[in-house]
């Protein structure tokens, strides 16, 4: 009976471990495809250029590193000059201005064939000249607007201070053809040393939204659906204009979109204009970034504190009154001082009332750069005249007692 026992034990003892190793096979094989199934299969074709920047123009500011793989003695940094032109060795002065790269890179092949033999030559950008962008419509301060110039070292204190781990270099390298469509976008060049308010994956270069917040934001008649841009057409491809129409509705949402166009030197934008106001585009322009939360408004005159007053954007003129006030004595009306849209002075009285809506001819909405007065009354101005008349005869009555006295 023991000896039958032992056997039976040994039998259930090896039955449980061939159990085992059976069970755990049978997760491991069905664990595999479930892990397979989440993997991303990445193809090479990931590494290739976006291609985004074919059609830049070169021009003054803007700094090449142009190498010469087989005449390492040739290559170096070059800086086109306010003439448009990059001084080369044996070939000298040669005007640069208004080529892309790809083509100035293929007639330096041509010219420099005379000299090296089948010339391989690399063109990179290495600083983005200062760029200008016009902006129209329905932002707060339409106008042109200056970007700094962007370099790698920019970039390269932009992510230590900003802790981002994923920017690629601000140098584009260029050798075929590549060209940045409108309707495929991604960038532009530069942003310096300031680099804007708007925090997206394109903080590294200038976008449409750059400069919707440079300008003062976004009004509550914006139309983001169908924002214009106009760009410069290369001379290699005929010259001109293009215009593409885009949809910035997602970033108003705070999504990241592909048609947040790097702008170019020169680009113009335009926002038209939404038949009925829309009052939830200043909020949530504010939460994306594309709004400035404050502006600022100087105040002077009759008032308790005088001053530059930073308010909310689409502050009224009971805010300042709120935070400057309040009026002294025998203060008047309000003078109100700005630059219209069309760049035109306005020069109005406001017939101010605190228990007015804001936004009504009372009350108005203030924008930045406002200034406003608070006038002396009519009694006010009349007691400093006598004031100024009679102060005189007053010293001199004073002065006379003071003598008669002794």
């Amino acid at each position: 009976m023991n000896k039958k026992g032992d056997i039976k034990s040994k039998f259930i003892f090896y039955f449980r471990i061939i159990s085992f190793i059976f069970l755990f096979n049978c997760v491991e094989v069905n664990a595999k495809p479930i892990f397979e199934d989440n993997k991303i299969q990445l193809k090479t074709s990931y590494l290739e250029s976006r291609q985004e920047l074919k059609d830049y123009i070169l021009d003054t500011g803007d700094i090449l590193n142009i190498d010469f793989p087989n005449s390492p003695e040739l290559s170096k940094s070059f800086r086109i000059d306010e003439q448009g032109e990059i001084y080369f060795q044996r070939i000298k002065e040669t005007y640069v201005r208004g080529l892309t790269v790809n083509e100035l890179r293929e007639l330096l092949i041509k010219r420099y064939d005379e000299f090296l033999i089948n010339p391989e030559i690399n063109i990179t950008i290495k600083v983005f000249k200062p760029i200008r962008v016009a902006i129209n419509g329905e932002v707060r301060n339409p106008g042109l607007i200056k970007f700094n110039a962007f370099s790698a070292s920019n970039l390269v204190e932009f992510k230590k201070n900003n802790s981002f781990s994923n920017l690629n270099s601000s140098s584009e390298s260029y050798s075929q053809g590549e060209q940045l469509s409108l309707n495929n976008p991604n960038g532009i060049d530069q942003d310096s040393s300031n680099i804007s308010e708007v925090r997206r994956n394109t903080d590294y270069v200038t976008t449409i939204t750059n400069a919707i917040n440079k300008a003062g934001g976004l009004t509550s008649y914006s139309d983001l659906g169908r924002v214009e841009v106009l760009r410069d057409i290369p001379l290699g491809k005929g010259g001109g204009k293009k215009k593409a129409i885009v949809n910035l509705n997602p970033v108003l949402n705070g999504i990241d979109s592909e048609m947040d166009l790097r702008l170019f030197d020169g680009d113009k934008i335009f926002i038209p204009r939404l038949k009925e106001r829309d009052l939830s585009i200043i909020p949530r322009s504010i939460l994306s970034g594309l709004t400035p939360k404050f502006i600022s408004v100087s105040v002077t005159g009759k008032i308790q504190t005088p001053g530059t007053v930073r308010i909310p954007i689409e502050g009224s003129m009971s805010d300042i009154m709120n935070i400057s006030g309040p009026r002294k004595p025998l203060s008047g009306k309000v003078f109100l001082i700005r630059y219209e849209k069309d760049g035109t002075l306005i020069r109005r009285n406001i017939n101010y009332s605190a228990s007015a809506l804001p936004g009504s001819k009372k009350n108005p909405f203030l924008v930045d750069g406002d200034i406003i007065t608070v006038k002396e009354s009519l009694f006010g101005r009349s007691t400093s005249a006598i004031t100024t008349i009679t102060e005189p005869f007053i010293g001199i009555y004073a002065a006379k007692e003071l003598i008669d006295s002794f």
